[in-house]
């Protein structure tokens, strides 16, 4: 996949930093320069443990807060420790994926092999906003923010409009929580 203003043989320019604290630091301060920096033909492995890792440190994170707000220190905490690892290594990868096949949906109608790549690892490296979830009150800003970073990872990725962006990144992440709410308010 070119980018703009590469041609075919030239090295494409990409400083692609994908250390973890060089991703978080990236998406939270300069996501668009980050995501535009991303080379799109890298492998799915870092941007899938980074999912994954995100999950688990937001799992431990608030398992850890809540034993500390409770003053309940016991071994319930090391129990969710590991089978949080085991789902956070299947379901971040699978969140991820399945959000850039909607994304690619929303867009060209289906998914499509030459597209899933470079949405996939920017959208797995967007899952930094994730981070603060576990904070108190941090999601009433994350949250906003996220959307604009997965517009941005969007935007970035496929080299579109940003009107395009947002209606392919916002309508499956839109339908996602109006299904997570409704969820909430039947039960």
């Amino acid at each position: 996949m070119l980018r703009r203003g590469t041609r075919q043989g030239e090295p494409s320019g990409y400083q692609s930093p994908e250390g973890f604290w060089d991703v978080v630091r990236g998406v939270w301060l300069a996501p668009g320069r980050f995501f535009g920096r991303l080379d799109p033909e890298g492998g799915l492995v870092r941007p899938a443990l980074f999912a994954s890792f995100v999950l688990y440190l937001n799992l431990i994170c608030d398992e850890l807060l809540r034993a500390v707000w409770r003053l309940e220190f016991n071994y319930g905490f090391l129990y969710a420790a590991l089978p949080g690892l085991a789902v956070a290594l299947v379901l971040g990868p699978l969140l991820v994926a399945g959000l850039s096949a909607l994304v690619l949906t929303v867009l060209d109608g289906a998914p499509s092999r030459r597209k899933f790549v470079p949405i996939f690892r920017a959208l797995g490296y967007a899952t930094a906003i994730g981070l603060v979830l576990w904070i108190p009150y941090a999601p009433f800003v994350a949250l906003p923010y996220g959307l604009y970073v997965a517009t941005a990872a969007v935007k970035e990725a496929l080299v579109i409009s940003w009107r395009r962006a947002a209606v392919a990144a916002l309508v499956p992440l839109g339908a996602v929580l109006l299904i997570v709410l409704l969820r909430r308010r039947c039960w």
